[in-house]
Protein backbone atom coordinates (compact mmCIF):
# COMPACT_ATOMS: atom_id res chain seq x y z
CA UNK A 1 0.00 0.00 0.00
CA UNK A 2 3.00 2.26 0.79
CA UNK A 3 4.35 1.78 -2.37
CA UNK A 4 1.53 2.57 -4.49
CA UNK A 5 1.09 5.82 -2.53
CA UNK A 6 4.49 6.76 -3.04
CA UNK A 7 4.15 5.91 -6.65
CA UNK A 8 1.22 8.20 -6.61
CA UNK A 9 2.92 10.60 -4.87
CA UNK A 10 6.15 10.93 -7.76
CA UNK A 11 3.27 11.26 -10.25
CA UNK A 12 1.19 13.48 -8.95
CA UNK A 13 4.55 15.66 -8.21
CA UNK A 14 5.59 15.67 -11.59
CA UNK A 15 2.22 16.60 -12.92
CA UNK A 16 2.25 19.28 -10.42
CA UNK A 17 5.51 20.72 -12.43
CA UNK A 18 4.37 20.46 -15.51
CA UNK A 19 1.28 22.14 -14.80
CA UNK A 20 2.74 24.83 -12.60
CA UNK A 21 5.20 25.87 -15.24
CA UNK A 22 2.59 25.68 -17.97
CA UNK A 23 0.92 28.61 -16.10
CA UNK A 24 4.52 30.29 -15.79
CA UNK A 25 5.39 29.91 -19.32
CA UNK A 26 4.98 33.39 -20.77
CA UNK A 27 2.71 34.32 -23.36
CA UNK A 28 2.98 36.92 -25.59
CA UNK A 29 1.50 40.61 -24.57
CA UNK A 30 -1.42 42.03 -26.40
CA UNK A 31 0.25 45.32 -27.23
CA UNK A 32 -2.17 48.32 -27.54
CA UNK A 33 -1.93 49.91 -31.13
CA UNK A 34 0.40 52.29 -31.25
CA UNK A 35 -0.50 56.15 -31.60
CA UNK A 36 -0.46 57.35 -35.58
CA UNK A 37 2.01 60.02 -36.32
CA UNK A 38 -0.43 63.09 -36.77
CA UNK A 39 -2.28 62.49 -33.58
CA UNK A 40 -3.60 65.12 -31.90
CA UNK A 41 -1.99 65.23 -28.22
CA UNK A 42 -1.32 67.76 -25.58
CA UNK A 43 2.24 68.55 -24.49
CA UNK A 44 3.41 67.40 -21.26
CA UNK A 45 2.76 70.01 -17.79
CA UNK A 46 5.09 70.79 -14.78
CA UNK A 47 4.98 69.14 -11.18
CA UNK A 48 1.54 70.90 -10.95
CA UNK A 49 0.26 69.11 -13.80
CA UNK A 50 -1.57 72.14 -15.27
CA UNK A 51 -1.52 71.93 -18.86
CA UNK A 52 -0.98 74.69 -21.06
CA UNK A 53 -3.58 72.81 -23.68
CA UNK A 54 -1.28 73.76 -26.92
CA UNK A 55 -1.47 71.26 -29.28
CA UNK A 56 1.44 68.79 -31.00
CA UNK A 57 1.38 66.38 -33.63
CA UNK A 58 3.08 63.02 -32.68
CA UNK A 59 6.24 63.15 -35.10
CA UNK A 60 9.19 60.28 -35.08
CA UNK A 61 12.27 60.99 -32.72
CA UNK A 62 14.37 62.62 -35.32
CA UNK A 63 12.17 65.59 -35.83
CA UNK A 64 11.54 66.06 -32.56
CA UNK A 65 14.85 66.30 -31.94
CA UNK A 66 16.09 67.99 -34.82
CA UNK A 67 13.66 70.91 -33.51
CA UNK A 68 15.17 72.13 -30.08
CA UNK A 69 18.70 73.36 -29.32
CA UNK A 70 20.09 70.20 -26.83
CA UNK A 71 23.48 69.32 -24.94
CA UNK A 72 24.84 65.85 -25.90
CA UNK A 73 25.78 63.67 -24.06
CA UNK A 74 27.85 59.92 -24.50
CA UNK A 75 29.86 57.57 -22.69
CA UNK A 76 30.46 54.14 -22.85
CA UNK A 77 26.85 53.11 -22.11
CA UNK A 78 24.64 56.03 -23.16
CA UNK A 79 24.43 58.76 -25.63
CA UNK A 80 21.73 61.02 -26.00
CA UNK A 81 20.80 64.67 -25.40
CA UNK A 82 19.21 67.04 -23.10
CA UNK A 83 16.75 69.67 -24.09
CA UNK A 84 17.63 73.22 -23.49
CA UNK A 85 14.09 74.29 -23.75
CA UNK A 86 12.92 73.30 -20.16
CA UNK A 87 16.74 71.93 -18.81
CA UNK A 88 14.68 68.17 -20.00
CA UNK A 89 16.73 64.69 -19.85
CA UNK A 90 14.38 63.45 -22.65
CA UNK A 91 16.83 61.35 -24.93
CA UNK A 92 18.43 58.81 -23.79
CA UNK A 93 19.34 55.27 -26.15
CA UNK A 94 21.34 52.42 -24.51
CA UNK A 95 24.54 52.08 -26.78
CA UNK A 96 25.18 48.54 -25.67
CA UNK A 97 21.97 46.82 -25.97
CA UNK A 98 19.76 46.43 -28.97
CA UNK A 99 16.14 45.29 -30.26
CA UNK A 100 17.14 41.96 -31.42
CA UNK A 101 19.94 39.99 -32.29
CA UNK A 102 20.02 41.34 -35.76
CA UNK A 103 23.09 43.64 -35.74
CA UNK A 104 21.12 46.23 -38.00
CA UNK A 105 18.54 46.59 -35.23
CA UNK A 106 18.10 50.12 -33.53
CA UNK A 107 19.46 50.28 -30.02
CA UNK A 108 17.12 51.05 -26.83
CA UNK A 109 15.72 54.23 -26.63
CA UNK A 110 14.89 54.51 -23.19
CA UNK A 111 14.02 58.05 -22.69
CA UNK A 112 11.51 60.20 -25.39
CA UNK A 113 11.36 63.74 -25.79
CA UNK A 114 7.24 64.82 -25.77
CA UNK A 115 5.96 65.08 -29.03
CA UNK A 116 7.07 61.45 -29.80
CA UNK A 117 4.45 58.52 -29.51
CA UNK A 118 5.61 57.32 -25.66
CA UNK A 119 7.19 60.17 -24.35
CA UNK A 120 9.12 59.50 -21.22
CA UNK A 121 11.79 62.33 -19.46
CA UNK A 122 13.29 63.40 -16.17
CA UNK A 123 12.32 66.73 -15.46
CA UNK A 124 13.79 69.42 -12.26
CA UNK A 125 12.76 72.98 -11.02
CA UNK A 126 12.07 74.82 -8.21
CA UNK A 127 8.60 75.59 -7.08
CA UNK A 128 7.36 78.64 -4.67
CA UNK A 129 5.32 78.01 -1.92
CA UNK A 130 3.12 81.18 -2.30
CA UNK A 131 2.85 83.65 -4.98
CA UNK A 132 5.67 86.12 -4.49
CA UNK A 133 6.05 86.93 -8.33
CA UNK A 134 9.41 85.90 -8.70
CA UNK A 135 10.22 84.62 -11.88
CA UNK A 136 11.39 80.84 -12.01
CA UNK A 137 12.18 78.37 -14.88
CA UNK A 138 9.40 76.07 -16.27
CA UNK A 139 9.43 73.62 -18.89
CA UNK A 140 9.42 76.28 -21.66
CA UNK A 141 12.52 78.36 -20.33
CA UNK A 142 15.29 78.53 -23.00
CA UNK A 143 18.60 77.69 -20.77
CA UNK A 144 21.76 78.46 -22.07
CA UNK A 145 24.75 76.67 -21.43
CA UNK A 146 28.51 76.61 -21.10
CA UNK A 147 29.41 73.50 -23.35
CA UNK A 148 27.26 71.04 -26.14
CA UNK A 149 29.26 67.92 -25.07
CA UNK A 150 28.41 66.46 -21.82
CA UNK A 151 31.02 63.60 -21.25
CA UNK A 152 32.40 61.88 -17.94
CA UNK A 153 35.23 64.22 -18.26
CA UNK A 154 33.34 67.33 -19.14
CA UNK A 155 30.37 68.65 -17.13
CA UNK A 156 28.03 70.59 -18.36
CA UNK A 157 26.26 73.64 -17.01
CA UNK A 158 22.84 75.64 -18.29
CA UNK A 159 22.36 78.83 -16.77
CA UNK A 160 18.94 81.30 -17.13
CA UNK A 161 18.70 84.81 -15.56
CA UNK A 162 15.27 86.28 -14.49
CA UNK A 163 14.06 89.46 -14.64
CA UNK A 164 14.90 90.05 -10.67
CA UNK A 165 18.57 89.54 -11.33
CA UNK A 166 18.51 85.76 -9.76
CA UNK A 167 20.47 83.21 -11.89
CA UNK A 168 19.28 79.89 -11.87
CA UNK A 169 21.92 76.69 -12.96
CA UNK A 170 21.48 73.31 -13.51
CA UNK A 171 24.73 71.54 -13.42
CA UNK A 172 25.30 68.36 -15.08
CA UNK A 173 28.08 65.14 -14.77
CA UNK A 174 27.90 61.52 -15.96
CA UNK A 175 30.01 58.97 -15.28
CA UNK A 176 30.81 55.61 -17.25
CA UNK A 177 27.88 53.63 -17.12
CA UNK A 178 24.14 55.21 -15.81
CA UNK A 179 24.54 57.72 -13.40
CA UNK A 180 23.98 61.48 -13.47
CA UNK A 181 24.99 63.74 -10.87
CA UNK A 182 22.14 66.71 -10.95
CA UNK A 183 22.76 70.10 -8.98
CA UNK A 184 20.21 73.10 -9.42
CA UNK A 185 21.65 76.22 -7.98
CA UNK A 186 19.97 79.45 -7.63
CA UNK A 187 22.25 82.64 -7.16
CA UNK A 188 19.91 85.56 -5.12
CA UNK A 189 21.53 89.14 -6.34
CA UNK A 190 18.20 90.69 -6.47
CA UNK A 191 16.81 92.87 -3.22
CA UNK A 192 14.11 90.21 -1.81
CA UNK A 193 14.43 86.99 -0.16
CA UNK A 194 13.55 84.20 -2.44
CA UNK A 195 11.73 81.21 -0.66
CA UNK A 196 11.53 78.19 -3.05
CA UNK A 197 11.59 74.88 -3.06
CA UNK A 198 13.23 72.13 -5.56
CA UNK A 199 11.81 69.36 -7.27
CA UNK A 200 12.20 66.02 -9.42
CA UNK A 201 10.59 63.98 -11.32
CA UNK A 202 10.06 61.49 -13.78
CA UNK A 203 7.09 61.19 -16.34
CA UNK A 204 5.80 58.43 -18.42
CA UNK A 205 3.13 59.56 -21.00
CA UNK A 206 0.63 56.67 -22.59
CA UNK A 207 0.78 53.40 -20.62
CA UNK A 208 3.65 51.81 -22.03
CA UNK A 209 3.37 48.29 -23.18
CA UNK A 210 4.04 45.32 -20.52
CA UNK A 211 4.46 41.96 -20.46
CA UNK A 212 1.98 41.65 -17.40
CA UNK A 213 3.67 38.64 -16.46
CA UNK A 214 3.01 37.93 -13.10
CA UNK A 215 6.53 36.85 -11.99
CA UNK A 216 7.56 40.44 -13.04
CA UNK A 217 7.01 43.30 -11.94
CA UNK A 218 6.72 46.67 -14.14
CA UNK A 219 5.70 49.99 -13.38
CA UNK A 220 6.51 51.93 -10.21
CA UNK A 221 9.27 51.05 -7.68
CA UNK A 222 10.54 52.84 -4.70
CA UNK A 223 12.88 52.20 -1.82
CA UNK A 224 11.75 54.63 0.66
CA UNK A 225 12.40 54.10 4.51
CA UNK A 226 13.91 50.56 4.16
CA UNK A 227 10.40 49.55 2.30
CA UNK A 228 10.60 48.08 -0.86
CA UNK A 229 7.92 49.59 -2.91
CA UNK A 230 6.47 47.95 -6.10
CA UNK A 231 3.27 49.37 -7.61
CA UNK A 232 1.93 48.64 -11.05
CA UNK A 233 0.76 51.43 -13.60
CA UNK A 234 -3.07 50.19 -13.61
CA UNK A 235 -2.42 50.68 -9.09
CA UNK A 236 -1.09 54.32 -10.00
CA UNK A 237 -4.16 54.89 -12.43
CA UNK A 238 -6.60 53.64 -9.60
CA UNK A 239 -5.30 55.23 -6.89
CA UNK A 240 -3.00 57.87 -7.28
CA UNK A 241 -5.14 59.78 -10.24
CA UNK A 242 -4.89 63.91 -9.60
CA UNK A 243 -8.52 64.28 -9.31
CA UNK A 244 -9.18 61.50 -6.20
CA UNK A 245 -9.88 63.54 -3.41
CA UNK A 246 -8.81 60.59 -1.16
CA UNK A 247 -5.80 58.94 -2.59
CA UNK A 248 -3.85 55.51 -0.92
CA UNK A 249 -1.44 56.18 1.73
CA UNK A 250 1.54 54.95 -0.89
CA UNK A 251 0.59 57.91 -3.13
CA UNK A 252 2.33 60.35 -0.73
CA UNK A 253 5.42 59.71 1.20
CA UNK A 254 7.84 61.33 3.34
CA UNK A 255 11.92 60.01 3.72
CA UNK A 256 15.40 60.79 4.57
CA UNK A 257 17.57 59.11 1.44
CA UNK A 258 16.37 56.38 -0.51
CA UNK A 259 15.08 56.18 -4.48
CA UNK A 260 11.83 56.24 -6.70
CA UNK A 261 11.42 55.97 -10.21
CA UNK A 262 9.78 53.70 -12.96
CA UNK A 263 11.68 50.15 -14.23
CA UNK A 264 10.68 47.84 -17.13
CA UNK A 265 11.99 44.23 -17.14
CA UNK A 266 15.61 44.92 -17.98
CA UNK A 267 15.95 49.22 -17.58
CA UNK A 268 15.21 51.44 -14.99
CA UNK A 269 15.26 55.11 -13.99
CA UNK A 270 15.06 56.60 -10.89
CA UNK A 271 15.50 59.43 -9.22
CA UNK A 272 18.37 59.46 -6.19
CA UNK A 273 18.03 62.50 -3.35
CA UNK A 274 21.21 62.64 -1.28
CA UNK A 275 21.62 60.08 2.04
CA UNK A 276 20.63 62.78 4.17
CA UNK A 277 18.09 64.74 2.29
CA UNK A 278 14.46 65.14 3.03
CA UNK A 279 11.83 64.57 0.69
CA UNK A 280 8.13 64.83 -0.05
CA UNK A 281 7.75 61.62 -2.52
CA UNK A 282 4.87 61.67 -4.33
CA UNK A 283 3.14 59.37 -7.49
CA UNK A 284 0.57 60.93 -9.69
CA UNK A 285 -1.46 59.40 -12.65
CA UNK A 286 -3.18 62.37 -14.96
CA UNK A 287 -5.54 62.29 -17.82
CA UNK A 288 -5.51 65.29 -20.31
CA UNK A 289 -6.34 63.16 -23.45
CA UNK A 290 -4.07 60.96 -22.69
CA UNK A 291 -2.54 58.90 -19.76
CA UNK A 292 0.33 60.03 -17.66
CA UNK A 293 2.50 58.52 -14.64
CA UNK A 294 4.75 60.64 -12.70
CA UNK A 295 6.96 59.36 -9.68
CA UNK A 296 8.35 63.05 -8.20
CA UNK A 297 9.78 64.12 -4.85
CA UNK A 298 10.23 68.09 -3.70
CA UNK A 299 12.72 69.05 -0.63
CA UNK A 300 12.39 71.60 1.54
CA UNK A 301 11.49 74.79 1.52
CA UNK A 302 14.46 77.45 1.27
CA UNK A 303 14.65 81.34 2.35
CA UNK A 304 17.86 82.45 -0.29
CA UNK A 305 18.57 86.20 1.45
CA UNK A 306 19.75 89.18 -1.05
CA UNK A 307 23.14 87.93 -2.22
CA UNK A 308 23.09 84.51 -1.23
CA UNK A 309 23.09 81.68 -2.87
CA UNK A 310 22.19 77.85 -2.97
CA UNK A 311 22.94 74.64 -4.11
CA UNK A 312 20.61 71.40 -4.31
CA UNK A 313 22.08 67.78 -5.45
CA UNK A 314 21.04 64.41 -5.95
CA UNK A 315 21.87 61.63 -8.68
CA UNK A 316 19.46 60.18 -11.78
CA UNK A 317 20.08 56.50 -12.84
CA UNK A 318 18.74 55.37 -15.92
CA UNK A 319 20.33 52.41 -17.68
CA UNK A 320 20.24 48.59 -17.30
CA UNK A 321 19.83 46.69 -13.94
CA UNK A 322 22.95 45.21 -14.24
CA UNK A 323 23.63 43.58 -11.27
CA UNK A 324 27.71 44.12 -11.13
CA UNK A 325 26.82 48.18 -12.04
CA UNK A 326 24.10 48.21 -9.32
CA UNK A 327 26.09 46.73 -6.68
CA UNK A 328 29.05 48.98 -7.21
CA UNK A 329 26.33 51.73 -7.04
CA UNK A 330 25.01 50.35 -3.59
CA UNK A 331 28.68 50.64 -2.29
CA UNK A 332 30.07 53.22 -3.23
CA UNK A 333 27.78 55.90 -3.34
CA UNK A 334 25.55 54.52 -0.06
CA UNK A 335 22.12 54.20 -2.47
CA UNK A 336 20.47 51.68 0.12
CA UNK A 337 19.23 48.08 -1.15
CA UNK A 338 19.88 49.37 -5.06
CA UNK A 339 20.14 45.26 -6.20
CA UNK A 340 16.36 45.27 -5.25
CA UNK A 341 15.57 47.18 -8.29
CA UNK A 342 15.76 43.34 -10.20
CA UNK A 343 12.92 41.77 -9.67
CA UNK A 344 14.13 38.83 -7.04
CA UNK A 345 10.83 37.77 -6.41
CA UNK A 346 9.59 36.32 -2.97
CA UNK A 347 12.54 33.39 -3.20
CA UNK A 348 15.28 36.41 -3.32
CA UNK A 349 17.17 34.00 -1.00
CA UNK A 350 17.31 31.76 -2.95
CA UNK A 351 17.22 33.83 -6.64
CA UNK A 352 20.35 36.62 -5.45
CA UNK A 353 22.72 33.70 -4.66
CA UNK A 354 21.76 31.81 -8.32
CA UNK A 355 22.37 34.95 -9.94
CA UNK A 356 26.21 36.14 -7.92
CA UNK A 357 27.19 32.36 -8.45
CA UNK A 358 26.31 32.16 -12.31
CA UNK A 359 27.89 36.11 -12.63
CA UNK A 360 31.24 34.76 -10.39
CA UNK A 361 31.46 32.02 -12.46
CA UNK A 362 30.88 33.76 -15.83
CA UNK A 363 33.92 36.01 -14.63
CA UNK A 364 36.08 33.24 -15.26
CA UNK A 365 34.61 31.71 -17.86
CA UNK A 366 33.34 34.10 -20.16
CA UNK A 367 30.61 32.74 -21.65
CA UNK A 368 27.17 32.43 -19.47
CA UNK A 369 26.13 29.20 -21.17
CA UNK A 370 29.44 27.44 -18.95
CA UNK A 371 28.55 29.60 -16.17
CA UNK A 372 25.60 27.59 -15.88
CA UNK A 373 27.17 24.23 -16.40
CA UNK A 374 29.55 25.56 -14.01
CA UNK A 375 26.73 26.20 -11.61
CA UNK A 376 25.11 22.99 -12.03
CA UNK A 377 27.97 21.22 -11.15
CA UNK A 378 28.03 23.20 -8.39
CA UNK A 379 24.47 22.44 -7.12
CA UNK A 380 25.35 18.75 -7.96
CA UNK A 381 28.28 18.76 -4.92
CA UNK A 382 26.32 20.20 -2.99
CA UNK A 383 23.05 18.31 -2.76
CA UNK A 384 25.81 15.11 -3.58
CA UNK A 385 25.06 13.03 -0.33
CA UNK A 386 21.30 13.57 -0.78
CA UNK A 387 21.19 12.42 -4.50
CA UNK A 388 24.48 9.08 -2.86
CA UNK A 389 21.47 8.49 -0.61
CA UNK A 390 18.39 8.65 -3.26
CA UNK A 391 20.51 6.81 -6.10
CA UNK A 392 21.69 3.86 -3.51
CA UNK A 393 18.22 3.18 -2.38
CA UNK A 394 16.76 3.09 -6.39
CA UNK A 395 19.82 0.71 -7.14
CA UNK A 396 18.43 -1.81 -4.34
CA UNK A 397 14.84 -1.18 -5.24
CA UNK A 398 16.02 -1.98 -8.76
CA UNK A 399 17.55 -5.17 -7.15
CA UNK A 400 14.99 -6.20 -5.99
CA UNK A 401 12.61 -6.14 -8.26
CA UNK A 402 12.37 -10.29 -9.10
CA UNK A 403 11.96 -10.62 -4.76
CA UNK A 404 9.40 -7.40 -4.97
CA UNK A 405 7.22 -9.62 -8.42
CA UNK A 406 7.35 -12.51 -6.60
CA UNK A 407 5.77 -11.70 -3.81
CA UNK A 408 3.01 -10.30 -5.61
CA UNK A 409 2.78 -13.88 -7.05
CA UNK A 410 2.88 -15.50 -3.61
CA UNK A 411 0.24 -12.94 -2.26
CA UNK A 412 -2.27 -12.09 -5.37
CA UNK A 413 -5.32 -11.85 -3.52
CA UNK A 414 -3.62 -10.84 0.34
CA UNK A 415 -2.73 -7.18 -0.21
CA UNK A 416 -2.16 -6.68 3.26
CA UNK A 417 -0.22 -9.79 3.62
CA UNK A 418 1.76 -8.43 0.23
CA UNK A 419 2.84 -5.18 1.51
CA UNK A 420 3.79 -6.63 5.42
CA UNK A 421 6.64 -8.50 3.05
CA UNK A 422 7.47 -5.82 1.22
CA UNK A 423 7.89 -3.92 3.98
CA UNK A 424 10.20 -6.80 5.89
CA UNK A 425 12.11 -6.92 2.48
CA UNK A 426 12.64 -3.12 2.00
CA UNK A 427 13.84 -2.97 5.89
CA UNK A 428 16.30 -6.22 5.33
CA UNK A 429 18.29 -5.01 2.35
CA UNK A 430 17.79 -0.98 3.52
CA UNK A 431 15.87 0.15 1.08
CA UNK A 432 13.57 3.50 0.80
CA UNK A 433 11.07 3.55 -1.93
CA UNK A 434 10.56 7.10 -0.93
CA UNK A 435 14.51 8.03 -1.45
CA UNK A 436 13.69 8.39 -4.93
CA UNK A 437 11.52 11.56 -4.89
CA UNK A 438 13.76 13.83 -2.69
CA UNK A 439 16.67 15.08 -4.61
CA UNK A 440 13.14 15.69 -6.82
CA UNK A 441 12.08 17.74 -4.37
CA UNK A 442 14.61 19.87 -4.04
CA UNK A 443 15.27 20.64 -7.49
CA UNK A 444 11.96 22.48 -7.52
CA UNK A 445 12.95 25.66 -5.96
CA UNK A 446 16.44 25.42 -7.50
CA UNK A 447 15.26 24.95 -11.08
CA UNK A 448 12.84 28.20 -10.52
CA UNK A 449 15.30 30.09 -9.23
CA UNK A 450 17.08 29.54 -12.32
CA UNK A 451 14.26 30.32 -14.55
CA UNK A 452 13.73 33.63 -12.49
CA UNK A 453 17.47 34.42 -12.92
CA UNK A 454 17.22 33.89 -16.26
CA UNK A 455 13.85 35.85 -17.03
CA UNK A 456 14.18 38.70 -15.02
CA UNK A 457 18.15 39.55 -15.25
CA UNK A 458 19.74 41.25 -18.45
CA UNK A 459 23.32 39.51 -17.91
CA UNK A 460 22.25 36.76 -20.24
CA UNK A 461 20.12 39.36 -22.35
CA UNK A 462 21.23 37.90 -25.83
CA UNK A 463 23.75 36.16 -24.34
CA UNK A 464 25.32 33.31 -26.34
CA UNK A 465 26.44 30.37 -25.55
CA UNK A 466 27.79 28.07 -28.68
CA UNK A 467 26.74 26.63 -32.36
CA UNK A 468 23.15 27.82 -32.86
CA UNK A 469 22.07 29.28 -29.28
CA UNK A 470 22.98 32.84 -29.63
CA UNK A 471 20.65 33.58 -26.50
CA UNK A 472 20.52 32.10 -23.76
CA UNK A 473 17.39 33.89 -22.47
CA UNK A 474 15.22 33.04 -25.02
CA UNK A 475 14.01 29.45 -26.35
CA UNK A 476 15.62 27.04 -28.46
CA UNK A 477 15.63 29.08 -32.04
CA UNK A 478 15.91 25.84 -34.26
CA UNK A 479 13.07 23.66 -34.09
CA UNK A 480 11.04 20.89 -36.01
CA UNK A 481 8.64 23.52 -37.90
CA UNK A 482 11.40 24.51 -39.62
CA UNK A 483 13.56 21.56 -39.97
CA UNK A 484 15.97 22.84 -37.40
CA UNK A 485 16.75 25.82 -39.11
CA UNK A 486 16.82 24.37 -43.02
CA UNK A 487 13.80 26.61 -43.78
CA UNK A 488 13.06 29.91 -43.38
CA UNK A 489 8.81 30.67 -42.12
CA UNK A 490 7.85 32.33 -39.41
CA UNK A 491 5.84 29.57 -37.58
CA UNK A 492 2.02 30.26 -36.61
CA UNK A 493 1.20 30.07 -32.87
CA UNK A 494 -0.86 26.92 -32.82
CA UNK A 495 1.88 25.04 -34.40
CA UNK A 496 4.62 27.01 -32.16
CA UNK A 497 4.23 23.40 -28.98
CA UNK A 498 5.56 21.34 -31.52
CA UNK A 499 8.46 23.61 -32.98
CA UNK A 500 10.83 21.57 -30.61
CA UNK A 501 14.08 22.64 -30.41
CA UNK A 502 17.65 20.60 -30.79
CA UNK A 503 18.57 21.16 -27.17
CA UNK A 504 14.85 20.31 -25.62
CA UNK A 505 14.82 16.91 -28.08
CA UNK A 506 18.22 16.15 -26.15
CA UNK A 507 17.18 17.24 -22.86
CA UNK A 508 14.19 15.00 -22.94
CA UNK A 509 16.80 12.23 -24.28
CA UNK A 510 18.53 12.09 -21.15
CA UNK A 511 15.69 12.21 -18.61
CA UNK A 512 14.10 9.38 -20.79
CA UNK A 513 17.98 7.52 -20.38
CA UNK A 514 18.29 8.62 -16.83
CA UNK A 515 14.33 6.66 -16.27
CA UNK A 516 16.07 3.43 -17.71
CA UNK A 517 18.34 2.93 -15.06
CA UNK A 518 15.60 3.73 -12.64
CA UNK A 519 13.36 0.76 -11.22
CA UNK A 520 10.17 0.63 -13.25
CA UNK A 521 6.60 0.64 -11.73
CA UNK A 522 5.36 -2.86 -11.01
CA UNK A 523 1.74 -1.65 -12.04
CA UNK A 524 1.43 -1.59 -16.40
CA UNK A 525 -0.54 1.87 -15.82
CA UNK A 526 1.85 3.98 -13.66
CA UNK A 527 4.69 2.09 -16.27
CA UNK A 528 3.27 4.09 -19.03
CA UNK A 529 2.61 7.05 -17.07
CA UNK A 530 5.93 7.65 -16.07
CA UNK A 531 6.92 6.28 -19.49
CA UNK A 532 5.49 9.57 -21.21
CA UNK A 533 6.73 11.82 -18.85
CA UNK A 534 10.34 12.52 -20.73
CA UNK A 535 8.41 13.32 -23.96
CA UNK A 536 5.60 15.56 -21.67
CA UNK A 537 8.50 17.62 -20.48
CA UNK A 538 10.63 18.06 -23.71
CA UNK A 539 6.82 19.33 -24.66
CA UNK A 540 6.72 21.46 -21.15
CA UNK A 541 10.75 23.15 -21.57
CA UNK A 542 10.84 23.55 -25.22
CA UNK A 543 8.95 26.79 -25.15
CA UNK A 544 11.67 27.77 -21.72
CA UNK A 545 14.43 29.85 -21.92
CA UNK A 546 17.98 27.73 -23.26
CA UNK A 547 19.83 28.44 -20.33
CA UNK A 548 17.45 26.82 -18.37
CA UNK A 549 16.96 23.37 -20.93
CA UNK A 550 20.61 23.76 -20.66
CA UNK A 551 20.82 23.29 -16.93
CA UNK A 552 18.24 20.43 -16.71
CA UNK A 553 19.98 18.38 -19.05
CA UNK A 554 23.51 18.81 -17.85
CA UNK A 555 21.98 17.95 -14.28
CA UNK A 556 20.54 15.14 -15.94
CA UNK A 557 23.72 13.96 -17.46
CA UNK A 558 25.55 14.24 -13.84
CA UNK A 559 22.72 12.18 -12.49
CA UNK A 560 23.01 9.39 -14.90
CA UNK A 561 26.52 8.94 -14.43
CA UNK A 562 26.35 9.00 -10.55
CA UNK A 563 23.58 6.68 -11.11
CA UNK A 564 25.13 4.31 -13.12
CA UNK A 565 28.63 4.37 -11.21
CA UNK A 566 26.26 3.67 -7.79
CA UNK A 567 24.34 0.75 -9.55
CA UNK A 568 27.56 -1.13 -11.06
CA UNK A 569 28.87 -1.07 -7.48
CA UNK A 570 26.07 -2.25 -5.95
CA UNK A 571 25.35 -4.88 -8.81
CA UNK A 572 29.22 -6.05 -8.58
CA UNK A 573 29.01 -6.25 -4.85
CA UNK A 574 26.09 -8.83 -5.08
CA UNK A 575 27.32 -10.93 -8.02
Amino acid sequence: MNEQKNLYLAIGISIAIIIFFQILLPTQPIQSPPLEENEILEPASSIDEQSNKLVEEIQPREDVINKTKRVSFKNSSLTGSINLKGAIIDDLILSKYKTSLNPESDNIHLLLPDGTTNPYYIETGWKELKNTNIDLPNIETQWKSDSLNLTPSNPVTLTWTNNQNIIFKVKYSIDEEYMFSITQEIINNSQNSVEVFPYRLIKRINTPDTINFFILHEGLISLLNDELLEKKYDDIAEDCTSSLQTKKSFCDNKSKGGWLGFTDKYWMSALIPEPDQSINVNYRHGNNGRDSYRAGYVGQIYNILPNDNLSYGGKLFVGAKKLDVLSTYDEKLSIPRFTDAIDWGWFSFLTKPVSYAINWFYGYSGNFGLAIIAFTILMRLILFPLAQASFKSMAKMKKLQPDMQRLKETYPNDRQKMQQELMALYKREGANPVAGCLPILVQIPIFFSLYKVLFVTIEMYHAPFYGWIHDLSAPDPLGLMTLFGLIQWNVPPLLSIIDIGILPIFMGFTMWLQQKLNPAPADPTQARIFALLPFVFTFVLAGFAAGLVLYWSVNNILSIAQQWFIQRRILAKNG
